[in-house]
């Protein structure tokens, strides 16, 4: 009895070969499946941090150039820091109904934002177009009040994952 429950050596050598090649597969699967869902976790905690205009200000206006100071405020409500890569957008005001292109700006300094914290920040744009920077003047001119819209998306990364927040206000800026 104790005799048919016995394998030869070559034979038991090539099961455990079988075997541990099983495992390998299986841990192989493992860790693309548990990377793959790991990154997925960790965008969705990037995608939760809000990126706000909070704040549209005219600097000055001339003939030739618009000064437009543009505060952004980041909150990161992750429990893991984050930064801010890049952001990117454009501005328009509002003529008769349309929007027209103002100008754009695209900032890739890094900005980091700690763990369950807010961070703000100003940027400046110069504007030099010289259509809008005259139906803008023509506007002042007037004394009237000017609709700016700052539309765009900010790159938010967390560890190795960067996610694309998009982002739009709309504000009436008294010239």
């Amino acid at each position: 009895m104790r005799r048919c429950f016995r394998l030869p050596k070559s034979r038991t050598r090539k099961w455990l070969i079988v075997v541990a090649i099983v495992l390998v597969v299986c841990a192989i699967v493992l860790a693309v499946v548990g990377a793959r869902s790991c990154k997925e976790w960790i965008a969705n905690k990037a995608a939760n941090t809000d990126v706000n205009i909070v704040g549209i200000s005219f600097k000055g206006i001339s003939l030739t150039t618009v000064t437009v100071d543009v505060t952004v405020s980041v909150h990161n409500a992750n429990p893991m820091g984050a930064v801010l890569h890049r952001i990117a957008y454009t501005i328009y005001f509002e003529q008769d109904g349309t929007w027209v292109q103002l100008g754009s700006a695209d900032r890739t300094q890094d900005v980091t934002i700690k763990a369950s914290s807010s961070t703000s920040f100003d940027i400046i744009n110069q504007i030099g177009t010289l259509s809008a920077v005259v139906a803008l003047y023509d506007m002042y001119k007037q004394g009237g009040a000017v609709n700016l819209k700052v539309a765009g998306s900010a790159w938010v990364g967390i560890g190795p994952i960067d996610v694309k927040v998009p982002f739009e206000r709309i504000e009436k800026i008294g010239l």
